[in-house]
């Protein structure tokens, strides 16, 4: 009986796990990513496609510490479905080659890659992606 009970609340405790780990990506907009990181006070550039057979890119925003073209950034896509913007970060992730060719052009850090929905982000320093984690929740 105690084997019963036991199997019964283990069962429960990891069904209410699995409902609990599964949440809804929020919809954000291109004007919410850069309000957020311009309200930081980053400097954000970006642009536009309207059109979905023009490009997989519905826009996209670069956001850098400071106005220096060498300062670090974080780099948002924005596509027309979450499949593109899978396929994006497929495309900019690292791996082992990728990286020693960027240590050999002088950039050694790690790029760090991601989706959430429909975006696709990339970036090398960390506490770039802390304005979009606000948006997220």
């Amino acid at each position: 009986m105690k084997k019963i009970i036991l199997i019964s609340l283990l069962l429960s405790l990891c069904f209410s796990a699995v409902a609990c780990s599964k949440s809804e990506t929020k919809e954000i907009s291109c004007e919410d990513i850069i309000s957020a990181y311009e309200d930081a006070g980053y400097y954000v550039t970006h642009g536009e496609h309207k059109d979905e057979s023009e490009s997989s890119q519905l826009c996209y925003i670069k956001a850098s510490l400071t106005e220096d073209p060498d300062s670090d950034y974080i780099y948002f896509i924005i596509c027309f479905t979450e499949e593109q913007a899978k396929e994006a970060a497929k495309t900019d992730k690292y791996n082992l080659a990728v990286w020693l060719y960027a240590t050999v052009s002088g950039e050694s850090r790690w790029l760090k890659t991601g989706t959430y929905g429909k975006i696709e982000y990339s970036y090398y320093n960390s506490k770039l992606i802390k304005p979009f984690n606000e948006l997220m929740k």
